[in-house]
């Protein structure tokens, strides 16, 4: 399983807020273990999905930063995700500073809340990482959204 738990953002204004999609396929190999017999998306997995959409919303608002999750501050589940659902994460980013923002969000299936979360992001300056390039489902919303002068940031 790779770590990416955006398909798509499909709406963001960057800094502000964005909404995601994602849908785990049937045959995910968590499903066999996430329960045999019931299997359900973990909630970690929801936490972080809400976590990656927050990130990538405030880090488009100032690229030269990564957003580091550093804490949850609180987590809510209010039913089971199964294999196949469409999950519609929105996230927000409630408070940034030159050190932390602080992110919350929820995930809904079928316009029903599943989840819901709120997290504190340290900022590690992306200069001295080994790539300063967005991930692709990033750059995917920046090409298709995002006015040329911006692109060249």
């Amino acid at each position: 399983m790779r770590w990416r738990l955006i398909d798509r953002i499909v709406e963001c204004v960057p800094g502000v807020s964005a909404i995601g999609h994602k849908t785990f396929p049937p045959e995910e190999t968590l499903f066999e273990d996430h329960f045999p017999g019931f299997p359900i998306v973990p909630g970690v997995l929801q936490i972080e999905m809400i976590a990656q959409l927050a990130g990538k919303c405030a880090a488009m608002a100032v690229p030269s930063v990564l957003p580091v999750l550093g804490s949850v501050r609180t987590a809510k589940f209010y039913r089971n995700v199964k294999p196949g659902d469409l999950c519609v994460i929105s996230a927000r980013v409630e408070k940034s500073a030159s050190t932390y923002i602080l992110g919350s969000g929820e995930i809904t299936v079928n316009g029903e809340r599943v989840a819901s979360a709120s997290m504190l992001f340290g900022l590690v300056d992306r200069r001295v990482l080994a790539s300063e390039n967005f991930d692709e489902v990033t750059q995917t919303w920046l090409r298709e959204n995002a006015p040329p002068a911006e692109l060249s940031q």
